[in-house]
């Protein structure tokens, strides 16, 4: 399908988020996780998990950045 790039966004960014995120990373797909269209239980989970997979798992960046790179 040439698919390479992969946007992850949902609900709880330590758990289900983070387990596609890795799994995608695994599979060898560019993966960009919106930080503003995640969460979780509380904000330090949510900052602490996009801070471990920002640039080992993924690209975390806001939704308006990533609507400009899809233009």
């Amino acid at each position: 399908m040439s698919i390479k790039t992969v946007v992850c966004a949902g609900i709880f960014t330590d758990q289900c988020v983070s387990s596609t995120v890795r799994s995608l990373s695994d599979e060898s797909f560019e993966v960009i996780v919106p930080h503003d269209a995640t969460a979780a239980g509380t904000m330090e989970l949510h900052n602490a998990e996009l801070t471990v997979l920002n640039h080992i798992y993924c690209t975390v960046m806001s939704s308006d950045k990533i609507i400009e790179l899809l233009k």
